[in-house]
């Protein structure tokens, strides 16, 4: 037994779901900050072209460069929070894993499979089973066709045609039917 439980063991979903939203939340915050900041930018560097005064543009290309640090700063953090929300949510799709796993190895047929011994002795059984019965159906299909076969109607009553299932799959195949018909032995009906 571990004599240290490992701390991913406490850490509830709920927690995990808690931290993506906070997660979510600033970086929304940031996403906002970046675009205010890149509209300064293109606002100032408008403003910019239409200064003559060499002093006032040198005054906006410092304050542009500002912009720029902040909003390249902005950008580092907005992709560090980023980093943390595709773990986190990695983190919930382990622990929403582990949870399906559990819930279904805890149910009682699935206990079996770890019994490989017993899971090939009882398919096997089953197998073995399933060809018995199947040989049984096959008998008794030759015994009611060897009985059928001995009976031959009376073709003056029943005007049977002979639509053997060889005739069907031809007409199946080939779109053309024409049904052998029994030939009716006048005399020997007589």
């Amino acid at each position: 037994m571990c004599l240290f439980k490992n701390k991913f063991e406490t850490l509830t979903r709920d927690e995990v779901i808690d931290t993506i939203c906070t997660l979510e939340r600033e970086e929304t915050l940031y996403e906002d900050k970046i675009n205010t900041l890149t509209e300064d930018i293109k606002a100032k560097l408008n403003e910019g072209k239409l200064l003559e005064n060499p002093l006032q543009r040198t005054f906006l290309v410092k304050k542009i460069t500002l912009l720029t640090e902040k909003r390249e700063r902005a950008i580092r953090q907005a992709m560090y929070i980023i980093y943390n929300l595709r773990l986190s949510e990695r983190l919930k799709d382990a622990i929403d894993d582990k949870s399906l796993v559990d819930k279904i190895a805890s149910l009682k047929s699935i206990k079996y499979f770890k019994d490989q011994k017993a899971l090939a002795l009882f398919l096997n059984d089953a197998l073995n089973t399933k060809i018995k019965e199947e040989d049984v159906l096959t008998d008794a299909d030759d015994t009611f066709k060897a009985v059928e076969e001995m009976y031959s109607g009376n073709l003056k009553i029943y005007g049977i045609s002979d639509m053997t299932e060889d005739n069907i799959l031809a007409f199946f195949e080939e779109g053309d039917f024409e049904p052998k018909q029994v030939k009716i032995d006048e005399e020997a009906n007589k």
